[in-house]
């Protein structure tokens, strides 16, 4: 198992991946945990991972790196099928982590809470909020785009969030 040092560095230094679970970490760099986090601590995880900022957004990405690398002491849902029915990459824009993330609120809500007390819930809205932050964001970081071609992304953007929000 490969896991960059400066990601399983930055992740333990935020106090992410062991904080307070009794876990230790094999040589080989895997993680040994004596029991699972609480089902309370897992929500606040969930939470964390699922926020309209550009913290929570690192952050999801540096645990779901972790969790694909074999360290998950959360045991989330990683999988993903990507933009369904929508285009990945609108106008040259990569939708893609933005709708990886929106997949990861939805299937670890809906497993944890049920589907139906999800629908609707204040948890659904801040995922779908959070999908548009995220795609805004990545309307606003592309190099080499143009004002014209970063307003049209939005645009796409907000169609994409009122489908999936609708």
């Amino acid at each position: 198992m490969i896991i960059k040092r400066s990601t399983f560095a930055s992740v333990a230094a935020a106090g992410v991946l062991l904080a307070g679970s009794g876990a230790a970490v094999a040589a080989d760099g895997a993680a040994t945990a004596k029991a699972g986090p609480s089902k309370q601590a897992k929500y606040q995880r969930l939470h964390q991972l699922t926020r309209s900022t550009a913290t929570s957004v690192k952050d999801w990405r540096q645990t779901r790196e972790l969790a694909l690398a074999g360290v998950d002491r959360w045991a989330f849902i990683w999988s993903t099928d990507g933009c369904t029915k929508l285009a990945d990459k609108p106008g040259g824009f990569n939708f893609k982590l933005s709708c990886a993330r929106h997949d990861f609120g939805y299937r670890n809500y809906k497993k944890m809470m049920g589907k139906t007390a999800f629908r609707h819930s204040k948890h659904e809205r801040r995922i779908d909020k959070a999908f548009l932050f995220d795609m805004n964001n990545q309307c606003a970081v592309q190099p080499h785009k143009t004002d014209a071609e970063r307003q049209k992304c939005r645009k796409t953007a907000k169609k994409y969030y009122d489908r999936v929000s609708g």
